[in-house]
């Protein structure tokens, strides 16, 4: 009786090994196959008006209190940008980081931080204009 109790102990390890395995493999494939599905989609390739902006006051966000605004209207102005606006400015004129570096932390060129920082720029000067001509 002993003998066949050590051959079932051994049969059911060897089959419990077997299982563990297949349920392995069978997650990773699984792990593969959503991982192909998902699609990314690059900033540049974003529309303007589907990117997040910051509503709310910029002094009460913690990250933004490097920057000391003198007018309200560039606070507005500033805050209506997208976030990743926001950040490269904040990034260049704060934290005084180089387009390069800059670059590196968002992976992604340099060139796509001077494009941001100019169209980040020209849309402060327009809407300061406006605002400006308004009052």
């Amino acid at each position: 009786m002993n003998h066949q109790q050590d051959e079932g102990d051994v049969l059911r390890a060897r089959f419990t090994k077997w299982l563990d395995i297949v349920c392995y493999r069978a997650k990773l494939k699984y792990l593969q196959k959503t991982e192909e599905r998902l699609e990314t989609v690059s900033f540049e390739e974003l529309p303007e008006g589907s990117q997040p902006v910051y509503t709310d006051d910029l002094r009460k966000i913690e990250s933004m209190t490097d920057f000391d605004f003198e007018e309200e209207r560039l606070a507005d102005a500033f805050a209506k940008l997208p976030i990743k606006r926001q950040q490269i400015l904040t990034m260049l004129f704060v934290e005084e980081k180089k387009p390069e570096e800059i670059a590196k932390e968002l992976n992604c060129s340099p060139q796509h931080v001077y494009d941001q920082r100019y169209q980040a720029l020209k849309r402060l000067r327009i809407d300061l204009a406006k605002e400006g001509g308004e009052k």
